[in-house]
């Protein structure tokens, strides 16, 4: 659940700088909206590497195992 609050804050400050920046709440939306989805696709990213070592360790843990 850690990763949600990871993306609400990033969303937070997306859309705060842009609103600084621009002075536009269509702005600060868009900000955050782009924020937001760019951390989650990191964290998705982050997932799938994950993922492929934790297979890669299995296919290894089956080649090379005793029994």
């Amino acid at each position: 659940m850690t990763w949600l609050w990871v993306i609400l804050s990033v969303a937070l400050i997306g859309g705060i700088i842009s609103f600084l920046m621009s002075g536009s709440i269509r702005a600060a939306i868009a900000g955050a909206t782009g924020a937001g989805m760019g951390c989650a696709y990191l964290i998705f990213k982050i997932f799938l590497a994950l993922l492929a070592l934790f297979i890669l360790f299995k296919i290894g843990e089956w080649l090379f195992s005793r029994y």
